[in-house]
């Protein structure tokens, strides 16, 4: 009977042992690996990202080339970035730029000879390669920012292109790269200076023929003038009269003053006036007609006076030219 009691507490203690033990090991995560006797454990980790900052890769202005401007009308400027954003392309909210030069800064007002602004740049997936990134992917995609860029915009090798990008919750990225704005000459004049019906041995009305700067640099004026061929030493050819031609030294200007209002003699002619030459070597006069600044009314005009004497030996309809050239250096 006691050896009965006895085997009867036996298995009773290894029935609460073994319950000791389930409820000791039910309290272990399911995701660790021990054992008795092992001294450390390997824990796994996870984690979801949420959101993530947008970046711009590369920022191209102009294909890489020199911006060359038009002559009295704007240019089409293209500032094109790469953008990457691991939230999708649908996560990017918004892409502006701005563009400026190196004397200006990407918070300054809008002004054509110096500073552009684009706030909504137009938005492109791609399916291709762009400068050694793969757009074909849901990361990827290029931002086209354009600005139509004044003829007057000012000269400089270093026009800045700073480009914005924002994503849904507002967190951006900003990159810049930069280009040359080209040195543009460029002159605007009348197509014909009509110094009317002149009687032979007098001097014309005096004619304005204004120059306007159609460029974005200050230039000084080259003349020369010609009657059938360049160099012929003629200011105009006549269709009637015995000789046919007026010399070049006959046609003048004054290029700061206006000096009579009715035709003078030829003598005061002579010294009020420079004469025109026609030798096929244009001379450089000093003229300082500076480039554009007013973006609402155009400044950049000078005038010009011209008057010519009629000689004996010519009639008819007389025709010639005048090359007016801008140039930059130093004028006599």
């Amino acid at each position: 009977m006691e050896n009965k009691k006895q085997k009867t507490i036996g298995i009773g203690l290894l029935f609460l042992e073994v319950s000791l033990l389930f409820a000791l090991f039910s309290f272990v995560p399911s995701g660790v690996i021990a054992g008795i006797g092992i001294d450390n454990t390997t824990v796994d980790t996870w984690l979801q990202v949420g959101n993530v900052f947008p970046d711009i890769l590369n920022v191209t202005i102009n294909n890489d080339n020199a911006i060359t401007l038009t002559p009295n009308a704007t240019t089409l400027v293209s500032c094109v970035a790469v953008i990457r954003d691991y939230n999708g392309d649908s996560d990017i909210a918004m892409v502006n730029a701005t563009f400026y030069d190196s004397a200006s800064s990407s918070e300054a007002v809008d002004d054509n000879n110096d500073h552009y602004s684009n706030s909504s740049c137009e938005r492109i997936a791609g399916s291709e390669m762009y400068k050694g990134w793969n757009l074909s992917d849901d990361y990827h995609s290029l931002a086209n920012c354009t600005f139509e860029v004044e003829y007057y915009a000012n000269a400089d090798p270093n026009w800045v292109c700073n480009v914005t990008v924002e994503d849904n919750l507002t967190w951006s990225d900003t990159k810049w790269n930069t280009e040359e704005i080209s040195t543009m000459l460029a002159l605007g004049l009348p197509n014909v200076i009509n110094y009317t019906k002149v009687n032979a041995t007098e001097v014309s009305p005096e004619q304005v023929a204004n120059v306007t700067n159609f460029g974005n640099v200050q230039f000084n004026l080259s003349l020369e003038s010609y009657g059938v061929t360049r160099g012929d030493g003629f200011a105009m050819n006549c269709t009637l009269g015995n000789i046919g031609t007026i010399d070049a030294m006959y046609q003048k200007y004054n290029l700061t003053n206006s000096t009579l209002t009715t035709p003078p003699s030829l003598s005061d002619f002579e010294l009020t006036y420079i004469n025109m030459t026609s030798t096929g070597a244009p001379e450089i006069r000093q003229f300082e007609l500076a480039s554009r600044t007013n973006d609402t009314v155009n400044e950049a005009i000078k005038p010009t006076y011209w008057r010519i004497y009629v000689p004996k030996g010519v009639a008819g309809q007389c025709t010639g030219k005048i090359i007016f050239g801008a140039n930059p250096d130093v004028g006599i």
